[in-house]
């Protein structure tokens, strides 16, 4: 069964920039973002299971009905073009240990894997991912970390020192052109991975202490093995009337669903980065984070920090928001302000010169 390979304009053209780049893509807003601003200054052949709307060379592994299959085909295309390239950007550890010529490799670890904090079905993979960082480590592989909470995390459960601490940027479809102003009702939202390790319950423990207080819902979009359990705990407590769940809204969908919000709530206290954060403040949501993490470390003094797991310190933030215009407004204006800060361009920039590091 073939590999279906795409070639941009330019290449057909003959295009050939200094740095030839094979990368493997992340999630769409980190693919779209960094890769989109890339293109102008590298060659890049994306090795991928799907294909995205950039103007880069895509090698698209087809569907095929075995288990797992897929996964080695797109491994077994990467193997065979990181010869012909100078960088190989991976964009986990796992991946990076296909590549036979690790002196070419560049792995961005985008957490860090810690098989004790994951449901058992993703065991497998943080098992498979922390062995795979550990060995690329010692071989002397650069790692990217996302932020210098992921950095320090790496560094004291793993021993593994980063190269390098790259944030991400942000998509312009997300930013706001003035700030929000404060709303008669409010509602809440929470959009993340329905798992134990994002805290979702803190949220539901918060709305009920808030109950009578103030006028609001909340929203939490999102899917994973704690979606049964949540349903059911919004039920009990009598929550039906003030919280929605929902599914996961597709990529293309993210700025209406921030611009229908007017609060956003960001719970897990080890987030190795927080792009949501990120994307909500660049909306002009106000945002409510713990005082941890590499949420907390993006949001700044942008965001109104409460005590990690305390449903009670996270109440006292919202109703804060909720009842004080002039907070309110003020913490809109300081979230579009700090998402500013971030950058595609800039992230692109900490790469390409770590790439020409690595390709001397």
């Amino acid at each position: 069964m073939p590999i279906e390979c795409g070639r941009t304009k330019a290449a057909e053209a003959g295009d050939m920039r200094a740095l030839r780049i094979a990368a493997t893509p992340h999630v769409e807003h980190y693919t779209l973002g960094l890769y989109g601003e890339l293109a102008s200054r590298a060659r890049i052949t994306l090795v991928t299971l799907r294909r995205f709307d950039l103007p880069v060379d895509q090698v698209v592994t087809p569907r095929v009905p075995l288990p797992r299959m897929r996964t080695l085909l797109r491994d077994l295309a990467l193997r065979s073009i990181s010869g012909s390239v100078n960088v190989v950007h991976a964009n986990c550890s796992a991946e990076g240990m296909v590549v036979p010529q690790k002196d070419k490799l560049v792995v961005t670890e985008h957490g860090f894997p810690d098989p004790s904090v994951v449901e058992e079905s993703s065991r497998w993979f943080y098992v498979k991912e922390r062995a795979s960082l550990l060995k690329l480590a010692e071989l002397g592989v650069p790692i990217v970390a996302i932020s210098n909470f992921t950095a320090k995390e790496l560094r004291e459960k793993l021993g593994v020192t980063a190269s390098a601490v790259i944030y991400h940027g942000v998509l312009d479809i997300f930013r706001a052109q003035a700030p929000r102003t404060h709303p008669k009702r409010h509602i809440i939202l929470w959009n993340s991975r329905l798992v134990r390790f994002k805290e979702p319950r803190v949220l539901l423990e918060a709305v009920e202490k808030l109950r009578g207080k103030a006028s609001f819902s909340a929203r939490l979009r999102g899917d994973g093995p704690l979606k049964r359990e949540i349903k059911v705990l919004i039920e009990r407590r009598g929550l039906s009337g003030t919280v929605s769940l929902s599914e996961p809204v597709p990529f293309r969908d993210l700025p209406s669903l921030y611009s229908s919000a007017t609060i956003y709530v960001h719970t897990c206290s080890r987030e190795p980065f927080g792009l949501a954060v990120l994307e909500a403040m660049a909306s002009g949501l106000p945002v409510v984070v713990p005082k941890s993490g590499g949420a907390y470390e993006v949001a700044g003094s942008a965001a109104l920090p409460f005590e990690p797991g305390d449903s009670s310190s996270l109440a006292e933030q919202l109703l804060a928001l909720m009842e004080d215009p002039e907070l309110y407004e003020k913490m809109s204006e300081r979230s579009i302000r700090r998402a500013g800060e971030f950058s595609w361009k800039r992230a692109a920039e900490e790469y390409l010169a770590l790439y020409e590091r690595v390709a001397r």
